[in-house]
């Protein structure tokens, strides 16, 4: 399914953004809206993608909408030859599509659920990449911002799988840093920390999150446009001598 939300202006560039209609996939759209990407919106919930594209639109911001499962390579691969069809090219593309979906001690932890946490955040992120980078190839430009997390550097406990696969996406872009820097093609991580999304903060009462926040360096958490702020300069021609990197932004949670 392809929903656009206007019409795109001429010139503009195409970013490609996995789990776009989140909290921080709708505040990197808006951003690099700003700098003249046509933001393309890769997700799998259909209402929070039409309330996505309604807000992009109510911006003034032109949107595209594709929905898909990250996990599954078909669907993945259609969306990108959909937006290579229309477009002619990418530009960008910006992996945020995972969770950690569960928590549980090691013992006790299902392996359906392991795996799911995995395919998620990992696999998906994988095939994302795999669709995109042809093309990247072929035009000689391009930039991949993975998502990693603070928990992909200090762990953390029943949390194992989200973890384990947030350090294998640093481990995984930096080797596509390496293979694709030939073709002038430049892949970094994004780590977010703690981030005001709906979706996070409702996993706690009121007083426990301003509780959590307080444990920050900073006093805080982020907010989503400051995570978003960081993928604008890793997509940006300010990072042009960057790749392989992973820029923390979590207010002093992590000082690698």
């Amino acid at each position: 399914m392809v929903r656009d939300a206007q019409a795109r202006p001429a010139g503009e560039k195409i970013a490609a953004i996995t789990g776009g209609a989140g909290g921080i996939g709708l505040a990197v759209a808006l951003r690099l809206a700003r700098d003249r990407y046509l933001p393309v919106l890769l997700d799998h919930d259909p209402r929070a993608g039409e309330a996505a594209l309604a807000q992009l639109a109510q911006s003034g911001v032109t949107g595209e909408l594709h929905l898909l499962d990250v996990r599954t390579r078909r669907e993945m691969q259609e969306a990108f030859d959909a937006v290579i069809a229309a477009h002619g090219r990418i530009d960008a593309l910006v992996c945020l599509a995972g969770g950690t979906l569960y928590t549980h001690p090691i013992q006790e932890f299902p392996l359906a659920e392991w795996q799911e946490v995995i395919d998620v955040n990992l696999k998906g992120t994988f095939l994302a990449c795999q669709a995109a980078i042809p093309q990247m190839r072929a035009q000689g430009s391009g930039v991949i911002v993975n998502t990693a997390s603070n928990y992909g550097i200090t762990g953390g406990a029943t949390r194992t799988a989200y973890s384990a696969s947030k350090a294998a996406i640093i481990g995984f872009t930096k080797s596509l840093a390496l293979e694709l820097a030939p073709y002038s093609v430049r892949a970094n991580v994004i780590a977010p920390g703690r981030t005001a999304t709906a979706r996070v903060m409702g996993h706690y009462p009121p007083d426990e999150w301003e509780a959590k926040g307080v444990e920050i360096p900073m006093g805080r958490a982020a907010e989503p446009d400051e995570i978003a702020e960081g993928v604008a300069f890793l997509v940006s021609d300010d990072s042009a001598y960057m790749t392989g990197q992973t820029l923390h932004v979590n207010g002093g949670m992590v000082l690698p």
